[in-house]
């Protein structure tokens, strides 16, 4: 058997790595929905000030949240399902305008909760992220349109992600115990898992060379199609 070139060898494991990087990315954060759906959603049913807690006064702004981005995140997943766009555009398309409307009702529900957080030096992270998952949900949108698909996929990702990181803030709440009372323990654990998703985000779409090559593809055809229109 002939020996491949370097390259073709890079190539075939940087393809493997992604994609094994995804399949793990994917793990954790279905893992992670699963525990929050199941630990900290169904006793939101139970419509009562002992059930909602803290959160009874701000019920108003909650449960929009919840039922906005519960149904975005169970959509989403979908979205991301090559098949689902590949065999059934229409499908996703109108699921797609159901995640976007159900993201402009959860975010910003998410920021006047962020803005009625008994943790003063939380606010700023929390009321940030809501702002970025509303933004980045309506850019994608946006390019979607235009037919822009590769930066529509990225901005998709990162909508998705941000709004996921609220699940992470909660898992960040479990693993500090009874020390999350401590605002500055809090503060922390909110800086931390509220950013630390997101910088990972952006190092990875820096990485994908689907993302490269497709937005490649679009600004060539953008220059043919000026070229063409002189």
């Amino acid at each position: 058997m002939g020996c491949l070139e370097p390259g073709v060898v890079g190539a075939v494991m940087a393809a493997a790595s992604k994609r094994g990087f995804e399949l793990i990315a994917w793990a954790a954060l279905v893992s992670a929905i699963a525990y929050f759906f199941l630990r900290d959603v169904p006793h939101y049913a139970t419509y009562t000030a002992d059930s909602y807690g803290l959160y009874w006064p701000i019920r108003g702004y909650l449960i929009p949240h919840v039922v906005g981005a519960g149904i975005a995140i169970l959509i989403g997943v979908a979205q991301f399902s090559t098949k689902l766009r590949q065999r059934w555009p229409a499908v996703h398309r109108v699921s797609g305008r159901v995640y976007v409307a159900a993201c402009v009702i959860g975010a910003p529900a998410a920021l006047m909760l962020a803005a009625n957080s008994e943790c003063q030096t939380c606010k700023p992270a929390l009321g940030s992220l809501a702002i970025y998952w509303l933004a980045t949900t309506l850019v994608a949108f946006h390019f979607a349109r235009h037919r822009s698909i590769a930066t529509h996929r990225a901005f998709m990702i990162r909508s998705y992600v941000a709004m996921n990181v609220f699940v992470v803030v909660r898992i960040g709440y479990a693993i500090a115990g009874t020390r999350v009372h401590d605002m500055s323990v809090r503060t922390m654990v909110e800086f931390f898992t509220v950013f630390a998703p997101l910088l990972l985000v952006e190092a990875y779409l820096a990485w994908s060379s689907d993302l490269r090559i497709g937005n490649a593809i679009v600004r060539k055809r953008q220059a043919l199609e000026r070229k063409a229109a002189l």
